[in-house]
């Protein structure tokens, strides 16, 4: 079994492709203007050296802040999920985790089995994410690599008075010119965003185990503080860039298991923070004869030849990206319409789940 997931982040895309279970191959590079571009530069990158091709990937799941624009993915879930399923791979016991991406931070809590139980995400500020530091580097005339061992070496904190973007990189360009030591600055900066992300990760509850996800995962400086902040060591994987790749190729692999017990299955939807939302169809008993697409009174379901020329029912390409806010779901469906998609399918061939 070969499945992929591609992680199209603000800041830098990954991809992960698995065979059997295993990572075989994984790749980082930054993201274009043009997410589309992006998608299939990052799944060739990855696939280089590999011996396969696309069309040899089973099911490839797309997750990340351009999720929706990646063309040759079976299914898009939102990168809280994925991160969750993600670090429970490599870590099952961690239960709250800190993804520090390129624009926006997320605390998680998840169970056991990588599921999420609450998330909060800081999204409406730049300051404390992957941009905020690279601004930060730019100004200080270091690179992005460097900063984290860089506070380490810091002998004398300074405070900030704000974590804005705008106003922070004042301050820091303010006390660069006083003759402030780098290593001063940016300790004083890693302290706040410490502190901002130590309130996001209360108000979902911190558990013993906890980890850190995201490209600022990678900064030496930026744990360190955490770790102070919070009291707890956290649970580290070898690269905490890529955990959103690998929870969308879990994802993956779970719909090809999924499709192998029962029968030759087709999912459209996605999952995010508020749910699941997946019309499937199980092309093995779709007889194709159409009344489930006359039926539906949304309009979301067509009909459509399949490899074998044969007609089956299939979720409409432009809709499928935003199902939830189109389709009701079965159950409201049918409270409100007699005839619906389930009613007319002679062999259940369509599920909902909602």
């Amino acid at each position: 079994m070969i499945v992929a997931g591609i992680d199209i982040g603000s800041r830098a895309a990954k991809a992960v492709v698995m065979s059997n279970g295993a990572i075989i191959s994984s790749v980082i590079r930054d993201t274009g203007p043009e997410s589309v571009k992006t998608s299939r530069m990052t799944m060739a990158e990855a696939l280089k050296g590999t011996g396969l091709s696309l069309g040899d990937i089973q099911y490839v799941v797309a997750t990340g802040y351009g999720r929706v624009l990646v063309p040759f993915a079976d299914e898009n879930i939102s990168e809280i999920s994925c991160h969750a399923r993600g670090i429970n791979w490599y870590f099952p016991e961690v239960k709250t985790i800190l993804d520090m991406g390129g624009q926006d931070c997320k605390a998680i809590s998840c169970d056991g089995d990588g599921l999420v139980t609450n998330f909060i995400m800081n999204d409406k500020c730049a300051g404390g994410t992957g941009r905020f530091l690279e601004m930060i580097a730019e100004v200080l005339n270091t690179s992005l690599e460097e900063i984290g061992e860089l506070s380490l070496a810091s002998r004398n904190t300074i405070p900030f008075n704000t974590i804005c973007a705008v106003f922070a990189k004042s301050e820091a360009i303010a006390y660069l010119r006083k003759g402030v030591a780098k290593s001063d600055i940016l300790a004083g900066l890693h302290e706040a965003i410490a502190a901002r992300s130590l309130n996001l990760l209360k108000r979902v509850s911190i558990q013993k185990d906890f980890s850190i996800t995201g490209g600022i995962a990678k900064n030496s400086g930026m744990v360190a503080k955490l770790t102070e902040k919070v009291g707890l060591e956290p649970l580290l994987c070898e690269d905490p860039q890529i955990v959103g790749a690998l929870g969308a190729a879990l994802f993956a692999e779970e719909r090809c298991e999924s499709a192998g017990s029962q029968g030759k299955q087709v999912h459209y939807g996605y999952t995010d923070g508020t749910g699941d939302y997946f019309i499937t169809v199980d092309v093995g008993l779709c007889d194709g004869c159409g009344e489930c697409a006359e039926a539906c009174p949304d309009g979301v379901l067509i009909m459509a030849a399949d490899d074998s020329n044969q007609p089956k029912a299939k979720v409409k390409e432009d809709v499928r990206k935003s199902l939830s806010l189109l389709c009701p779901g079965f159950f409201s469906c049918s409270n409100t319409h007699k005839v619906n998609c389930h009613s007319v399918c002679p062999k259940d061939a369509i599920s909902h789940s909602w």
